[in-house]
């Protein structure tokens, strides 16, 4: 990945946003903070991050139900969960629902960024392995032509030797 890591922060609590903010921006990742699970749903209409920071607990759209929303038409963007009410309940449900992990408030901004990072690095892992996997399809079909060319060139050379 060239350019840095959207990160999309789903949190009812202005300093929570804030601090992730400044925490992401100093590690080098690009972070777009929003306070509600509607927002975070406009954000995604028009982007796509990397990584989706969600909140468990805020008012109007609960986390869980953000998450289904998120998991429906963006799969394939990975979820953390964060809460300060931690119950093995949400968390459960949470995981159930597709979450790739769930941290409870407070965290240390190292837990975040370490989490963050290797998440980020398994997805540029996973686009790398797909694009190499069609540059050999590639070189295997260019390979098999050239077979072919040479064994009809061979079948042409053949008869008329004869």
């Amino acid at each position: 990945m060239s350019e840095k890591p959207k990160i999309l922060i789903v949190d009812d609590e202005t300093i929570m946003r804030n601090s992730l903010t400044k925490w992401l921006e100093e590690d080098d990742f690009t972070p777009i903070a929003v306070s509600s699970g509607m927002q975070a749903l406009e954000i995604l209409e028009k982007d796509e991050p990397d990584v989706i920071l969600v909140d468990i607990k805020m008012p109007g759209m609960d986390g869980i139900t953000l998450l289904k929303k998120l998991k429906e038409k963006h799969e394939n963007i990975p979820v953390i969960m964060i809460t300060a009410y931690a119950t093995v309940e949400n968390a459960i449900e949470s995981m159930k629902e597709g979450a790739y992990d769930y941290v409870m408030k407070p965290f240390p901004p190292e837990k975040i960024s370490y989490l963050l990072k290797r998440i980020v690095e398994h997805q540029r892992l996973a686009k790398e392995n797909i694009r190499l996997k069609k540059e050999r399809k590639t070189f295997l079909h260019i390979a098999i032509g050239v077979v072919i060319n040479i064994v009809i060139f061979f079948i042409i050379f053949y008869f008329i030797l004869r």
